[in-house]
């Protein structure tokens, strides 16, 4: 590792667009400076060189249609108390501000929601998270909302429905940003007609290397890059190799009856059910087969060719995820990533770009 970090300025920008930390830190067992298990604490980030983090509130859909904002508010406070107040990180709202935390050598914190059932189908409530300082919102998680189609469900709304395009208008009054990751393919393209902002895929991969819905599809890689967006890619080997999210499908067939079993009588509570859903999650995530970094720069080389250098970054999904590529194991491990760019065949300035500089430059371009 100190090798690797040799051979990279240590003041190359590296800057992510998802992870679910926050969803951990609500343990009070569990201490951000240092923790024996999961990817992002401090002593990893200052090993790894990550200098800005986009951290999402994630709040299981199970919890919709009115039982989210407690918990948004809930992850909200956890992040004050546990980072911000002890001075590890600081939150941003923009470039400017994040300018300001780096300088002082602090992490810069971006806020996102994770759902867009977080809103409980209400601009208002959407208004107030902006004002807290959330600056981003994924329209859907795996489950549709009451105005948007997500991909890892039936179709609903063949889209936006009314609600959603007027939310998503409203996301670009807001100057907030509109995060498509989760989405159908037909809600991005509601978006990409309802709105004329850029926005972003903040942790998606390609649905060419990987064909399954959560992918992105050729076509709107390049509708997302024409608009000046991002894509941050997913480093969940589960939607990096087509072959390990067929064997994880088939461990979901397995546990299915028994997950089933586990929730009778419980369906109406949803922290059981989000507790089940967790503990179903770490049994049947991890297939046979393995991935490692080569497998990620695939991702980045083919978003890369359709859709251009400058729209593609990191968008790790780490502490969302419960399996990693082998030398991509936590945050420590960007080094890595650097340089299996380098040995890919990319420049130091391409490298710049991918490893950071792309998403403060989307970003930018939402500054007040």
């Amino acid at each position: 590792m100190k090798t690797q970090n040799k051979k990279f300025p240590q003041d190359l920008l590296i800057f992510d667009a998802h992870c679910d930390t926050v969803h951990d830190l609500v343990d009070p067992s569990i201490d951000f400076r240092k923790r024996k298990q999961g990817h992002v604490d401090l002593e990893k980030i200052q090993k790894g060189g990550l200098k800005a983090q986009i951290f999402a509130l994630y709040v299981n859909p199970v919890y919709a249609p009115h039982r989210s904002i407690k918990k948004a508010l809930l992850l909200y406070h956890t992040l004050e108390k546990k980072i911000f107040s002890p001075g590890y990180g600081i939150k941003v709202t923009s470039t400017a501000e994040m300018d300001s935390a780096l300088q002082k050598n602090k992490l810069a914190c971006w806020l996102s929601l994770e759902g867009g059932h977080i809103i409980e189908n209400s601009i208002e409530i959407l208004e107030f998270f902006s004002s807290l300082g959330i600056r981003s919102m994924t329209l859907t998680h795996m489950k549709n909302t009451g105005w948007a189609d997500s991909s890892g469900d039936s179709p609903r709304w063949d889209g936006l429905n009314a609600l959603g395009k007027k939310i998503v208008a409203r996301m670009q009054e807001l100057h907030m940003i509109i995060d498509v990751s989760h989405a159908s393919d037909k809600t991005v393209e509601d978006v990409l007609d309802v709105t004329s902002t850029p926005f972003m895929a903040s942790h998606s991969n390609a649905r060419t290397l990987c064909d399954i819905p959560r992918n992105l599809p050729d076509d709107l890689i390049k509708e997302i890059a024409a608009r000046k967006g991002y894509i941050g890619v997913n480093f969940f080997p589960v939607f990096l190799k087509k072959t390990i999210f067929d064997q994880v499908s088939k461990n979901v067939e397995k546990y299915e009856q028994k997950h089933q079993e586990i929730l009778q009588g419980k369906a109406d509570d949803p922290d059981f059910v989000s507790k089940a859903e967790s503990e179903l999650f770490q049994k049947y995530v991890k297939g046979s087969d393995t991935v490692d970094v080569n497998v990620v720069i695939d991702h980045i080389d083919h978003i890369s060719d359709i859709g251009g250098i400058d729209c593609v970054g990191l968008g790790s999904d780490f502490d969302g995820i419960n399996s990693t590529p082998s030398d991509l194991t936590d945050v420590s491990c960007y080094p890595v990533l650097a340089e299996g760019l380098a040995l890919r065949g990319y420049s130091a300035k391409e490298i710049q770009k991918i490893m950071g500089l792309n998403l403060f430059h989307f970003l930018k371009q939402f500054d007040p």
